[in-house]
């Protein structure tokens, strides 16, 4: 039979209202009997009804977050991260996962709601999306806060933490034409949605200043931005022309799938084709040819995130409602100098 609180204050010789009211941590309580109540219910293995406390309190105490798709190895990343600073700040976490899909998405949002989720944070699609005003609306209606992490949707009165993914690969990219590139592919997703349409800004700005023209063949939309898509694409690409020397991928993951392919094809990395990935993940040292990455600070990012929406919840107004956290280059070998045949 599950322990109570009236066993907890029939062993202390306290009353029902003090044990809770220790249980709580509640100011009225001297420090030295909230300690023997913890320490007896420790013992008696008294667990506290959470729903019930949460119908009382109208609060779960608990965080929601949404990420496209776990078996990306950045948003697992992102996951454990936010899991270890939302339970440092005594909540509870309740994951999600939309598969990429925006419907999903906003289904998942109308459970967190009916669950009483103190607030939520959500990794974007990378899908263009038709629902954010019904879901946006729902949340504002019971004061539920909503922090996008790593990406956000271009709507009015949003907050967001994200890497500065536009700089990051305006880096890369700088990084590949002081090695004398010219003819630099980048594969992403699709461009109306910000991961993809922020770092393309940061492709034609580096291209930009060296005086490169940016042709639309060398920009390819990909409808998933895992590593089987960018070795179909690659394959494509070798299959129609092999005029150029670099390539940008959206994330490692696809970055290993493009150099894989490449080397299937006879095609050397970085000696014939230099490839850069993005995010510093796993695969980014996994790979026979350890890939040049963009490292996003993925702890600071979450942190910052979960500090954000936690100041919200306790009705407080963020200082910055918009952050944008900076990159750092990680060179590796899959980057190199053109070959001097080329021009």
């Amino acid at each position: 039979m599950a322990t109570t609180l009236k066993d907890i204050a029939k062993k202390l010789g306290i009353s029902e209202a003090t044990v809770s009211l220790a249980l709580n941590n509640n100011s009225l309580v001297n420090e030295k009997t909230k300690k023997r109540v913890h320490e007896a219910a420790k013992e008696l293995k008294y667990f506290p009804n959470m729903v019930a406390k949460g119908l009382a309190t109208n609060k779960s105490n608990t965080i929601g977050i949404i990420v496209p798709d776990i078996n990306i190895v950045f948003y697992a990343n992102i996951l454990r991260a936010i899991d270890e600073v939302v339970n440092r700040a005594g909540y509870s976490l309740l994951a999600a996962m939309s598969n990429n899909d925006p419907q999903i998405e906003e289904e998942i949002i109308r459970t967190f709601i009916s669950k009483r989720i103190e607030g939520v944070l959500a990794v974007p699609t990378n899908k263009p999306t038709k629902f954010l005003t019904s879901y946006q609306k729902a949340l504002r209606e019971y004061n539920i806060p909503l922090v996008y992490i790593t990406s956000l949707y271009t709507i009015d009165e949003i907050r967001y933490v994200m890497g500065d993914i536009r700089e990051g690969t305006y880096m890369l990219i700088k990084h590949l034409t002081d090695l004398g590139h010219r003819n630099i592919v980048f594969i992403g997703g699709n461009r109306t949605v910000p991961t993809t349409s922020l770092r393309r800004e940061g492709y034609s700005r580096a291209l930009g200043e060296k005086g490169i023209p940016v042709f639309a063949e060398n920009l390819i939309e990909c409808e998933d931005i895992h590593y089987d898509q960018a070795a179909l694409v690659t394959e494509e690409l070798i299959g129609r022309r092999r005029d150029f020397t670099a390539i940008c991928a959206m994330n490692d993951e696809m970055a290993l799938g493009v150099i894989n392919t490449l080397q299937k094809a006879g095609i050397r990395v970085p000696e014939d084709v230099s490839v850069v990935g993005y995010d510093n993940t796993i695969f980014s040292k996994l790979s026979m040819v350890g890939i040049t990455s963009m490292d996003s600070d993925i702890e600071g990012t979450c942190q910052q995130a979960v500090d954000m929406l936690l100041q919200v919840v306790r009705g407080e107004i963020p200082e910055e409602p918009h952050i944008m956290t900076k990159p750092a280059m990680i060179k590796r070998q899959s980057s190199g100098p053109v070959k001097e045949t080329e021009n």
